[in-house]
């Protein structure tokens, strides 16, 4: 359910991570934790779940219950209008209908940190705790948690997500397929944020690629199109027009542009690069970006990934990549 096989052997990103020494990953369950939280009691409820999720609760309630947090005088009643609310207590009992799927979730991302470990052996990795946002965060990574909204993930046709007038080409992808590659990916751009020299287009595109890249280092058995969320007919499109827009950024003089509106032009979201066609795929830059980067570590096997997410010049990755897309 959670891993499409992209290929049947060769993929030199699927190591051997079986001598790696680390704890199975155990998902901590703070949507369950507040909707079935005694509310006769909720002084000696909250001291449980401080213990429980440490730091990370303090900063949920502030951003997600109640703006003043754990010390302001509305806590209280602000929490259990949260667990009371028609709409969000429906949206908690969609979200309990995963719960025959967290073994097999909890083994993907054990899989998934096993294989960051091997790569960044002095990193550490987080926790991990499934909540409950309102509708506001998919993810976030806070210190050493990485948090999933779990009713971010209700399934394509879930109706919330037409009630809040979610977009077909966001709500597409708003299912359990979504949740380790979504997770993996803000982690990565988490524990390593934006360290181009430059602010232009090709500087853009290349750290997103390093970032695709890691994530295929972590999950080389999803497929492409859930890693940066792409239908199929999408994907066949890169594939398909890859030199054709290439040529272009090269004719019309992107690749070196700091606009951010140009820039935004070819890495926005939306249901297609707008300024190609309705065919397109959405953000083609940030695609074409993962691209260099693989062909540079193809030309470049000496190359760790601590190394690559290391390097700021973002023209020597392209000119090392040799990158030549085929017509």
């Amino acid at each position: 359910m959670l891993v499409f096989a992209v290929s049947c052997g060769g993929n030199t990103l699927d190591v051997d991570v079986s001598e790696v020494q680390l704890p199975p990953v155990k998902i901590k369950r703070l949507d369950k934790d507040i909707f079935e939280i005694n509310t006769s009691n909720i002084e000696a409820e909250t001291k449980k779940l401080q213990e429980k999720y440490g730091d990370f609760y303090s900063l949920y309630i502030t951003r997600i219950v109640n703006n003043g947090g754990i010390a302001d005088s509305s806590y209280e009643f602000q929490i259990k209008q949260f667990i009371a609310d028609k709409d969000m207590l429906e949206a908690f009992n969609d979200c309990k209908k995963v719960d025959a799927q967290i073994p097999e979730m909890e083994q993907s991302f054990t899989l998934a940190f096993k294989r960051f470990k091997y790569h960044f052996s002095d990193k550490h990795t987080p926790n991990l705790i499934y909540m409950m946002t309102g509708f506001n965060y998919p993810s976030m990574v806070v210190d050493s948690t990485l948090a999933i909204g779990l009713e971010m993930y209700l399934g394509t046709d879930n109706k919330f997500y037409h009630m809040l007038s979610i977009p077909r080409y966001k709500s597409m992808f708003m299912n359990t397929h979504n949740i380790l590659p979504d997770g993996i990916r803000v982690w990565m751009m988490n524990e390593f944020p934006y360290n181009m020299n430059k602010s232009d287009f090709l500087s853009e595109i290349i750290y997103i690629g390093k970032v695709m890249y890691l994530t295929d280092a972590l999950l080389p058995d999803v497929s492409d199109t859930l890693k940066i969320q792409y239908t199929n007919a999408q994907m066949d499109y890169c594939t398909q027009n890859e030199y054709n827009v290439w040529s272009y950024f090269v004719a019309q003089k992107i690749l070196y542009t700091t606009n951010q509106a140009d820039i935004m032009k070819y890495t926005a979201d939306g249901p297609f690069t707008s300024a190609l066609s309705k065919e397109s795929a959405p953000r083609i830059g940030y695609w074409l970006g993962w691209q260099i980067v693989r062909q540079f570590m193809k030309n470049n096997p000496e190359t760790t990934l601590e190394q690559l997410m290391a390097m700021e010049d973002a023209q020597l990755i392209l000119t090392q990549s040799k990158y030549k897309p085929k017509k």
